[in-house]
Formats: C-alpha cells, structure tokens, sequence
C-alpha cells in the first residue's frame, strides 16, 4: 500500500515536470504560433498545474491521515482489550493463591503449627482482599478466630515479618473498611500473644 502511494506521488512529480519542460520547450521555440503566450499566461499555466499538484498531494495526506487515525482507534482496541485480559489473570492468580494458602493453612492447623497457619491465613486473606469481589471472607476470619484461640501465650512467631506485611496490605485496601472491626480484633489478640523473636537468623 505505501509502495502505491509512494508510486502516485513520484508519478504527479514527474507529470507536472514533463508537463512545465514541455510548454517551456514550445514556448522557447514558438511552436505552434505560441507568440501570442506571454510570460504572464505562461507563468499562470505553470502555477495552475502546481496547484493541481499540490492539491493532489494533500488529499493523498488526508487519506494517509484518515488511515493512520484508524489504525490508531484498533490499536487502541487492542490495548484495551490486552488490559481486561490482564486484570482477569491477575483476579485469578489471586483467587488460586488465596485458596493454595487457605489450603496449607489448614493442613498447619492439623499439624498444631498454629503461628504458620496464621501467617498463611493472613496471606489467604490479603489475596482475597485484592479480588474486586473477595471470597471466603467470614471463613477465614474465622480459622484465624480459632488459631489465636489456640496459640499460647509468649508464643515466639518467626514468621512476623512476613504477617506485618499482609497486614499493612490488607489495610491499604480499597475494601478494609468491610473487616475492620472483626480483622483489628482478632490481629490485636494475636499480637498479644506473641513474644518478640530475638532471633535475627
């Protein structure tokens, strides 16, 4: 398409060229009893024919532009398009990581490990907090309610960095506002009851 164009253009070039080399052939020679074409008219005929030119050459930028703003809107489209794809995979690699660590939180929760569980609930519950519409909510409060219920007191937690940062999280979500008063509770009684680990390693 572009080679056309491009074609076009060299073709009104050289035309409005032969087109001015020969009327100023025939008027140097006076062919054709050209006497009566003065300077004037001839200067007049060869504006006219730039003027054609030009004029060509400017609806051939105006379609160019008319094409180039098409394509612009499907490019656009397709960024669009491209963006809802992409949230709808990061809504579900949310949602499966939010059920993975529900799953291993349980699976801690047999095992007694309930300081673990409760750092893997505390991701489960920032995963599903990201989801437009987050899921599981009062179950997983509710494991929680059940593993601070557990949890001794002074119990030395190694994972507290880790949970700080759900946290922090979780609090920064659009949505927080739909917990606050079961979540603050139950990471209050969670916090009291764990033991700062002097442990740096």
């Amino acid at each position: 398409m572009e080679k056309k164009k491009l074609s076009f253009a060299h073709f009104c070039a050289y035309l409005s060229l032969a087109v001015s080399i020969t009327m100023l052939v025939l008027w140097c020679c006076n062919v054709g009893g050209f006497s009566v074409v003065s300077l004037d008219s001839f200067v007049g005929i060869i504006v006219a024919l730039l003027a054609i030119v030009v004029t060509l050459t400017i609806g051939s930028q105006i379609y160019t532009s008319i094409e180039i703003k098409t394509k612009i809107e499907e490019l656009n489209i397709l960024k669009e398009k491209f963006n809802t794809q992409e949230k709808e995979y990061k809504q579900q690699t949310y949602k499966l990581n939010h059920l993975i660590f529900v799953s291993l939180a349980d699976i801690e929760i047999n095992n007694k490990n309930y300081a673990l569980a409760f750092s893997y609930l505390m991701t489960s519950l920032e995963y599903t907090m990201s989801l437009d519409t987050p899921m599981n909510i009062d179950p997983v409060l509710g494991r929680m309610t059940i593993v601070v219920s557990q949890l001794k007191q002074d119990t030395v937690c190694k994972f507290m960095e880790d949970i700080q940062d759900s946290n922090n999280s979780i609090k920064e979500s659009q949505l927080y506002d739909l917990i606050k008063t079961k979540y603050d509770k139950i990471y209050s009684d969670f916090t009291a009851k764990i033991k700062e680990n002097d442990d740096k390693k």
